[in-house]
């Protein structure tokens, strides 16, 4: 027979039911839990996994799916390894090898490969569960922190290389914590040890200041913090190996919301090399006014003395056509050659200093070669005779005989050389040798040699007598004479047509100076080049009457020169009717009154100078037509073009050279 059962009051069965409710409520409690965990771990945007020691996903979330691009049957089916980037699959080895030794994995970040091919950083969060061998992993998707790093790393770095290249340094110093901190590039600039948080930085900046520039520095930041204005100063760094900088430097205020001055920021820029420039600009500049003035002096000085020398070669040579005793005519032919010897030395001079300031520039026409050379060679026939020496002039058959040249340039380079091979040769022969290098078409290459016996110039010498105002020695200087320029002239003639002057030299006995440059060849010359032009002119001017009734006024406030001018032309037109004034003003005026034929015109004279005098006649219908031709001692590059530009017509030099005015009339008043 059975135990009976117990029978339960009321209130033990209502208990009871109590505690089933309760029971019934925390399952479902734990139910709805463990439903909503799940949630969190499915719709999570984490990536959530759990895998098995051989690395096999056993369970993905959507997170996973989402950010890979698999499905979650692609993901489980093969080794999560398949999915990690190349080149970081070796170091999720080792990762994975340690959790494996039971060693959790903090914020390890490698890089997955997505279905799409693109590349996705993980950083991850994994242990192992060693009751079931499982291991429990999340990661977290920071592709877009690390592109923005990566942007900001590399505008760091553009900004860096930026400063490097600009020499420009930033920095910022807040007033509250007292700290500094300094871009790469502002080390670089002082020359500093780039160490993090320095306590001694600012003191080593200061270090480097002149006490003076400190004290302006000081000045400048507590004016920029109490009246909140930026500031800028230029000065010098000197640093430690005493090596000197010049650095340009700014301050701005940085304000917090109540508009207090809470930091400063600012630049230095390294401007050691715009200051060595700038420097060297100004010293060309001051080089360029120096030789502006150098030039300007030379201009005046060699009117000053050129119209002096005007007279005495003029009369002198007018004198020396006269009849004179033999003593008489011996000192009249001194005073003629120390005037055009002293005149020579004046323009050796000029030409030095208008090639030397680039302002010389060789004018090409048609010329006869052969008849410029026997030219040249009959200046020194008399000397060569005086002196006993042999001259010859040897033209190689294949020389062209027309060319286009510098024809007074050429002569000069020939005269000098001649001139100098006379001054040191005291018997034997002095040799202008002319060969024809090479032929092409249009032009032909030509060498020219001076071949001497003389006293010949020691190894030691040979190359600085090709030097500005310098000879082989003092004492050569003392007993021969010159500005030591001609040889420095032809030189530099020489290089402006791309060639150059040459020394073979034996000291005792001899020398040959020569070169070689290229000239166009005149293939169909012009008439007028077989004809002694000079001669022409001056018989058809001479045996014309047709302008013996010329006006002509002349404009000259040197009474020397006046006078030289005046006889010069009545010796070219013997019955011409002469009008004087003295300076520009009365020129004009005496034009309109006159009517003259031509004018011939000074340059420097008081009251108004003759380009001024020049452009008032121009300005006048009634005489703007009448020639007016320079009549100026003035010989410097571009004087010539100046009196065109200023309206004259034509350009006479002083000395006046009685067949130069002869072409000149002729030219102007048969037009």
């Amino acid at each position: 027979m059975g135990k009976p059962k117990k029978e339960f009051t009321y209130e033990e069965l209502l208990r009871k039911v109590k505690e089933q409710e309760q029971l019934i409520k925390e399952l479902n409690e734990e139910k709805n839990t463990v439903t909503n965990f799940e949630y969190f771990v499915k719709e999570s945007p984490d990536l959530i996994c759990v895998a098995d020691r051989d690395a096999y996903f056993k369970i993905v979330n959507n997170g996973f799916t989402k950010a890979l691009g698999y499905s979650k049957e692609e993901l489980l089916s093969r080794p999560s390894f398949d999915f990690v980037h190349p080149d970081d699959l070796e170091k999720s080895l080792e990762e994975f090898k340690k959790l494996t030794q039971n060693c959790p994995i903090i914020d390890f970040e490698n890089r997955y490969i997505k279905k799409n091919g693109e590349t996705v950083f993980l950083q991850w969060k994994a242990n192992l569960n060693a009751t079931n061998s499982l291991i429990y992993g999340i990661a977290r998707d920071v592709t877009e922190i690390r592109k923005t790093q990566e942007k900001l790393l590399s505008s760091e770095k553009s900004l860096n290389e930026a400063q490097k290249i600009a020499k420009i340094g930033s920095w910022d110093f807040n007033l509250i914590t007292q700290e500094l901190n300094w871009s790469n590039e502002l080390y670089e600039i002082f020359e500093i040890e780039n160490k993090p948080a320095d306590p001694d930085l600012y003191a080593k900046y200061l270090s480097s200041f002149l006490p003076e520039d400190a004290e302006i520095l000081n000045a400048n930041v507590l004016n920029t913090v109490s009246k909140k204005t930026p500031y800028e100063m230029e000065h010098r760094i000197i640093l430690k190996n005493q090596k000197m900088k010049w650095v340009f430097c700014t301050g701005v205020p940085v304000l917090d919301n109540n508009n207090n001055v809470v930091a400063l920021k600012g630049v230095v820029q390294d401007i050691t090399q715009k200051k060595l420039i700038d420097d060297t600009i100004k010293a060309k500049e001051k080089a360029e006014a120096a030789n502006k003035a150098k030039s300007d002096f030379l201009a005046n000085m060699t009117h000053e003395i050129r119209t002096p020398l005007n007279g005495i070669v003029g009369f002198t040579d007018l004198l020396l056509k006269t009849k004179f005793d033999n003593d008489q005519l011996e000192y009249l032919k001194t005073v003629n050659e120390s005037a055009n010897t002293l005149m020579e030395i004046i323009n050796n001079i000029l030409d030095f200093s208008k090639i030397e300031s680039g302002k010389l520039e060789l004018n090409f026409e048609e010329i006869d070669l052969f008849q410029l050379l026997n030219q040249i060679i009959n200046l020194f026939k008399y000397e060569a005779n005086h002196k006993k020496i042999e001259l010859l002039l040897e033209i190689d058959p294949n020389v062209p005989k027309y060319i286009k040249a510098d024809s007074f340039r050429l002569k000069q380079i020939l005269v000098n050389l001649l001139s100098n091979a006379m001054k040191f040769t005291f018997s034997g022969s002095i040799r202008l040798r002319v060969n024809h290098v090479e032929d092409e078409d249009l032009f032909s290459k030509i060498k020219f040699s001076v071949i001497d016996t003389g006293i010949g110039i020691k190894d030691n010498n040979q190359k600085k007598i090709f030097q500005s105002f310098i000879q082989a020695d003092n004492t050569t200087t003392r007993k021969y004479g010159g500005t030591g320029l001609g040889l420095a002239i032809s030189s530099q003639l020489l290089t402006l047509k791309n060639s150059e002057l040459k020394l073979i030299s034996t000291y005792g006995q001899g020398s040959e100076f020569f070169f070689i440059a290229t000239f166009e060849k005149v293939i169909n010359k012009a008439p007028y080049l077989e004809e002694n032009n000079d001669l022409v002119l001056d018989n058809v001017l001479r045996s014309s009457n047709s302008l013996s009734d010329s006006k002509i006024l002349i404009v000259e406030d040197n009474k020397i020169n006046m006078l030289l001018a005046k006889t010069l032309l009545r010796k070219v037109i013997k019955d011409c009717k002469l009008i004087e004034a003295t300076n520009g003003f009365d020129a004009v005026v005496l034009a309109e009154e006159n009517m003259p034929d031509l004018i011939l015109m000074d340059i420097q004279m008081p009251v108004q100078n003759g380009y001024d005098a020049t452009l008032e006649i121009r300005k006048k219908e009634k005489i703007k037509h009448i020639p007016v031709i320079a009549l100026t001692a003035g010989v410097l590059n571009g004087e010539k073009e100046k009196c065109i530009e200023y309206g004259m017509s034509d350009y006479l030099t002083k000395p006046i050279v009685q067949l130069e005015l002869e072409k000149v009339l002729l030219k102007w008043l048969k037009n």
